[in-house]
């Protein structure tokens, strides 16, 4: 029997068995270890036409593996572009939706696999593959997003056990975030994440990170640091104020603050307080009993008295000389919205 005189692509080869193997462990057992972001979840059950990505991915790199042992170069590589062309695709969903790093990897063992079935398959072809190009581009992109999942916003105050069921972002100067935390203690299962309207504010957050340092309560904290600030016009006139902002210490604060700033943004909301609900909140759950002016509404609708009023009293953006939005003050609820029976 003759030797095919086809050199034997050994690199190709073994980034097929990689990528084989990778993907087989992703799909039995989740790939959890590797899962940096949301998108990992996204498309870990993820199945087009009852095919499951990582099933896909499996069956791919065992055809480019046979290809290799046949030493059938042109055609792997002719699947490995087609391959490489549908994950350009899927890095593009990805930067719409959620970059999945378990996906990434796959990706770049498709690109790799693609180069060296090229170089196998067309050793004389020296220019560049505009394919290769535009997924690296993609590819970049995505980790970028990688990047941003991975800086969670920060909170000056040491993280429960447990995940928290309210997450409250707030400015130190803003009325209406004065007001809730004034009843931050009602809040027991909440966490806060402070986010500046001004560079004063960030002179503020810090004065109220050294506080809380040495125990003092959050509310109180954060009061006695509006008193120990400068004024805002002397904070505009004093260089030493505005050139205090670029110390190392001050620099990485306001990174952290920009990450929480940014998630308030993403989320689509540009005002403060801004309240995020992890769950079901417990007085959806409840059924008040309904006021004798409105029993005969209650007996129209239920459901009328399982929300307490929505409407919003206040809240600062940011972008008027009068930092604070007043609202129409609604009729009092007693005490703040009980979050301890939160619903996973």
């Amino acid at each position: 029997m003759l030797k095919s005189v086809r050199p034997f692509p050994l690199a190709a080869a073994a980034v097929c068995l990689v990528g084989l193997l990778f993907c087989l462990w992703v799909f039995f057992t989740g790939g959890k270890t590797l899962c940096l972001t949301d998108g990992c979840t996204l498309f870990q059950d993820f199945r087009l036409a009852g095919v499951s990505l990582w099933q896909a991915g499996a069956v791919l790199f065992a055809a480019l593996l046979s290809l290799a042992a046949l030493r059938l170069t042109r055609p792997a590589y002719l699947l490995a572009s087609l391959a490489l062309a549908a994950d350009a695709v899927l890095l593009c969903v990805m930067v719409f939706t959620a970059p999945c790093v378990n996906c990434l990897i796959v990706g770049a063992l498709i690109a790799l696999s693609f180069l060296a079935f090229r170089g196998a398959a067309t050793p004389e072809r020296k220019e560049r593959s505009t394919l290769l190009a535009l997924w690296t581009v993609l590819l970049i992109i995505d980790l970028g997003g990688v990047a941003r999942d991975l800086a969670e916003p920060w909170s000056p105050l040491p993280a429960t056990g447990e995940q928290a069921s309210v997450q409250v972002y707030f400015s130190p100067s803003c009325r209406a975030c004065q007001t809730l935390l004034s009843r931050a203690d009602e809040l027991e299962n909440a966490r806060w994440y402070p986010v500046p309207e001004d560079a004063r504010d960030i002179w503020i957050i810090a004065a109220m990170n050294e506080r809380l340092d040495k125990g003092i309560p959050l509310a109180k904290a954060v009061e006695e640091a509006r008193r120990a600030a400068p004024d805002a016009e002397v904070f505009e006139n004093d260089a030493g104020y505005r050139l205090g902002l670029l110390k190392p210490g001050m620099l990485l604060l306001q990174f952290r603050l920009w990450r929480n700033h940014a998630h308030v943004l993403a989320a689509g909301s540009d005002r403060l307080p801004f309240v995020e609900f992890m769950g079901l909140p417990s007085f959806l759950t409840e059924a008040p009993a309904p006021e004798p002016e409105r029993r005969a509404e209650a007996a129209e609708s239920d459901a009328s008295f399982l929300l307490p009023d929505l409407n919003v009293a206040g809240f600062c953006d940011g972008e008027s000389e009068t930092p604070c939005e007043e609202g129409p003050t609604p009729p009092s609820s007693g005490n703040l919205i009980d979050t301890s029976g939160m619903m996973p």
